[in-house]
């Protein structure tokens, strides 16, 4: 069972914002939310620019785009968990890249609309439970991450868009070359092309990369 590792060093940037405090009230921060019935979705931790930011698990670099409210935003999987980091000032890994658990992943930063001063925004998802709000959930450093599962099914959802082989594989791994290897962990679809859509409501198994099994 992996365990959380904050992101900075705790004695010097303890968490200032904690999980799903009601913003609703909040003239700075109550249109932040919106999502999340006006919550704080994950912690923050109040730090000047350019904190050395470390992967608080190993796992793989799936999301690393600017974000108009997050700004700079990157994203690790381990199994069905995702951890985001938000108003990064800049990146240290890339799409697709295994990165283990301490790891320097970026620095801290002010960047997106969504900010108030410089700070990092922490964010804990299980990808097993939606919606998005219901996917949040409250990181406790130095404890395992009791929900963890290396594998979990994915539940093919096309209302907003047609899920492919291709989608998923840029969703849970951060590059469109590993639709091969989710196809061949869902032998039912080994002859559909991987730009084909899949059926809704299909569980599609989303397989780990090498490093979230310590192997």
């Amino acid at each position: 069972m992996p365990v959380l590792e904050p992101p900075v060093d705790l004695n010097r940037f303890p968490v200032t914002h904690d999980f799903w405090i009601d913003e609703s009230n909040n003239p700075d921060f109550k249109d932040f939310y919106t999502v999340f019935d006006n919550h704080h979705p994950g912690v923050d931790f109040d730090l000047p620019e350019n904190i050395p930011i470390k992967a608080s698990t190993p796992g793989m670099v799936v999301r690393r785009e600017f974000h108009q409210g997050m700004g700079n935003t990157l994203a690790i999987r381990l199994g069905n968990i995702y951890v985001l980091y938000a108003h990064l000032k800049d990146f240290c890994v890339d799409l697709g890249q295994l990165v283990r658990s301490e790891q320097l992943i970026a620095h801290s930063g002010n960047t997106g609309t969504a900010t108030t001063e410089p700070h990092l925004h922490f964010e804990l998802r299980d990808l097993t439970k939606s919606p998005l709000k219901d996917s949040v959930f409250e990181p406790i450093f130095g404890q395992e991450i009791k929900n963890f599962q290396p594998t979990f099914n994915y539940v093919v959802n096309n209302t907003n868009s047609q899920k492919t082989f291709v989608s998923l594989a840029v969703s849970y791994f951060g590059l469109p070359s590993y639709a091969s290897t989710i196809r061949n962990h869902n032998p039912d679809f080994k002859n559909l092309p991987f730009d084909s859509p899949l059926p809704q409501g299909q569980p599609i198994l989303i397989p780990s990369p090498k490093l979230e099994t310590g192997s």
